[in-house]
């Protein structure tokens, strides 16, 4: 192995190293892999091992050649191990019934935070998701900086598309005749077999409003589930579950992707975990996000 080659892997590989460690490393490891801790325990160690190799054939050049050795099969097993991943990377599934589902939320933040998580499973079992939020959520924050949160997590989770509506923040109540008259829009423009919104057993005023809207604008659809959001009040009674032990850690990303909402108590990652470890335990899983059924076909729901 050539000096210069040293050189120039010893920079690949710490380069590697922070790349994998870096926020935008670790969220499209999160996103990408169930297993990513022990995959990113495993790069961060092989790059190591080479680096320290590397850096023993050229401190003793000449002398011994069992850096050179060791950093030549590292970087053989490292390549593998990239070839490799491949195989555990997460991928939509090739469905062949896939279902339609529309997510229709009040804030840029409500849909993550609620069922971040069930969204993110929906779009790996191949079915097909869209995102209605009904303000740009201007009195809790920066609106154009939240509208571009809100596509960026929207993104993350995979989302088909997403739209953002420019309805009064805290005041959706007065203009309930027109947000009724926009989700009647989507609907027929996408044909959803599902619709996931707010509870009527939601206290914030505006999820209260997007449930009444979603209900009056969905009530020929066959399937209406309602989402927890942090503002549900004690009388929520979720009676469907879903699963989302391998996909908690990409709703805390896709939450954390609200910056402008940051401070916000229930924006934390203790909050969000133990939230799903709670409904997970009422449906004997380690963790689970609850919906309040409107009603539900079975056929209109399908696998994932």
């Amino acid at each position: 192995m050539s000096m210069s080659l040293a050189i120039f892997g010893i920079v690949a590989s710490i380069t590697a190293i922070f790349s994998a460690l870096s926020q935008r490393g670790r969220r499209w490891l999160v996103r990408d892999f169930t297993h990513y801790k022990t995959i990113l325990v495993a790069w961060i160690a092989g790059n190591l091992v080479f680096v320290a190799a590397a850096c023993w054939h050229l401190l003793f050049q000449g002398q011994s050649d069992i850096g050179a050795v060791v950093a030549i099969m590292m970087a053989i097993s490292l390549l593998i191990f990239c070839l490799s991943m491949l195989t555990l990377q997460r991928r939509p599934q090739n469905n062949t019934r896939p279902r339609r589902f529309l997510a229709v939320g009040a804030h840029p933040d409500d849909v993550e935070l609620a069922c971040g998580a069930t969204i993110a499973k929906l779009v790996d079992a191949g079915h097909d998701v869209r995102i209605v939020v009904m303000s740009q959520g201007e009195s809790g924050g920066h609106a154009p900086r939240r509208i571009q949160e809100a596509r960026r997590g929207a993104g993350y989770l995979g989302a088909q598309s997403h739209t953002v509506r420019s309805f009064c923040d805290t005041r959706l109540s007065e203009n309930s005749n027109l947000m009724v008259a926009a989700i009647e829009e989507e609907i027929a423009a996408f044909g959803p077999d599902v619709v996931l919104t707010h509870s009527a057993t939601d206290i914030h005023q505006d999820h209260e409003a997007v449930h009444r809207a979603v209900m009056r604008a969905g009530r020929r659809l066959p399937s209406i589930l309602c989402f927890e959001s942090p503002s549900v009040g004690n009388d929520f009674s979720p009676s469907f579950f879903v699963d989302v032990e391998n996909y908690t850690d990409v709703k805390v990303e896709a939450i954390k992707l609200h910056a402008d909402q940051r401070n916000k108590p229930y924006m934390t990652r203790a909050r969000i975990e133990s939230m799903a470890t709670f409904r997970g335990n009422q449906v004997k899983q380690q963790r689970a996000e609850g919906f309040e059924v409107m009603r539900l076909v079975s056929t209109t729901v399908g696998d994932f």
